[in-house]
């Protein structure tokens, strides 16, 4: 089952897509600058889904926004 997440922010570019997940990492723009934050949330997040036997997947355009997506596996019990 998979459940999207969408802004429509600054986006994230395309090399820096692999890191966002590792904890304490931020983007830095002239926009992010301006924004707080620890760089923890996508990191828990993933944490979080591969400790459900999930995954997350991002897509995002600079300029665009970004859309995440949740993918919980299905219970046969």
């Amino acid at each position: 089952v998979g459940v999207q997440v969408v802004d429509q922010g600054s986006g994230i570019p395309e090399k820096n897509l692999v890191d966002i997940f590792e904890p304490y990492t931020r983007i830095t723009t002239e926009t992010t600058k301006k924004t707080e934050g620890t760089g923890l949330g996508l990191a828990v997040v993933k944490h979080v889904m591969n400790a459900h036997c999930g995954r997350i997947e991002v897509k995002s355009k600079p300029g665009k926004g970004s859309t995440f997506t949740l993918w919980f596996p299905i219970s046969n019990e």
